[in-house]
């Protein structure tokens, strides 16, 4: 921490602050993440699994230190904030920016697929946008590998603990809930019981795309278990913009949609046929 000077605060939570920072000397902007010891666990998970990431869709994984009271991650800045600020602020995205921001997403998939990780739990709060406009997948606090399952992480847990013993309390019960995503992007196989996987990961991209065109996700409610019966028994309201109700959806994007948001996972769009989908074709991959 002594060769890097600290800037203003770029955003917190409950449990974490994040800050601009610079390496002394040089002219290398980084961002700082400050976290409560207490989230170990996810700290530690999330180096794991970030420190030998390369890819231009997956927010860079530099280094970490532990202070007496602190965790801090040193990544890459990215100065356009989160998708979800992005949303919030201009309250839906054209379709020709929801094909390129989606197109971003899908290639940070693809690699993080391509070496076994699966994310567990997108979200727009989780996807970060560059000063170039590139998204970029960024936390990786409760993703996995294939291999891994719930009573990895939650031994991870334990393991991390400062007096080597840790009681299955309340915090444990809020991992479990975190490692199996976020409940409005949730897909229903995972809402009863199953492990995440790729495909669920899918059904939580299906979600972002249409939350990016729409201002609002496909499923939504304040009370967990009407969110849990409208996710596993109904189907989302067309995908229509709230500033042009009057202009519709391509059919490529609707398609899209719908084969994303297939509450069956056995009949879900697998990787190969989303990178193939016609909905990309206008716009330079490359």
């Amino acid at each position: 921490m002594e060769n890097i000077n600290l800037y203003e605060e770029l955003g917190r939570d409950s449990m974490s602050v994040v800050y601009k920072g610079r390496r002394m000397g040089t002219l290398n902007y980084v961002a700082l993440k400050c976290s409560d010891k207490a989230k170990g666990p996810e700290i530690t998970n999330h180096v794991r699994l970030c420190q030998d990431l390369d890819h231009p869709n997956i927010v860079r994984f530099y280094e970490w230190y532990e202070t007496r009271k602190h965790l801090w991650l040193v990544v890459e800045l990215c100065t356009g904030g989160t998708l979800e600020s992005v949303i919030i602020r201009d309250g839906c995205l054209p379709e020709d920016v929801v094909r390129k921001f989606g197109w971003d997403i899908v290639k940070g998939l693809e690699h993080i697929y391509k070496l076994g990780i699966i994310f567990s739990d997108l979200t727009p709060a989780k996807i970060l946008l560059d000063s170039s406009g590139m998204l970029k997948l960024g936390n990786f606090c409760y993703s996995k590998t294939k291999t891994d399952t719930l009573e990895d992480f939650l031994s991870l847990c334990s393991t991390c603990e400062e007096t080597g013993k840790r009681k299955y309390d309340a915090r444990h019960q809020v991992i479990k809930k975190r490692f199996q995503g976020s409940s409005t992007y949730m897909a229903p196989e995972t809402l009863q019981g199953s492990e995440t996987t790729a495909i669920s990961d899918l059904w939580a991209l299906g979600c972002v795309l249409y939350y990016m065109y729409t201002g609002k996700p496909p499923f939504y409610s304040s009370y967990n278990s009407e969110l849990k019966e409208m996710i596993l028994c109904q189907e989302p309201s067309p995908s229509t913009q709230k500033v042009s109700p009057t202009t519709p959806p391509s059919q490529d994007f609707q398609n899209l949609l719908k084969r994303l948001l297939n509450k069956n996972p056995d009949k879900r769009m697998n990787l190969p046929e989303l990178l193939k989908h016609s909905f990309w074709t206008l716009k330079d991959k490359n």
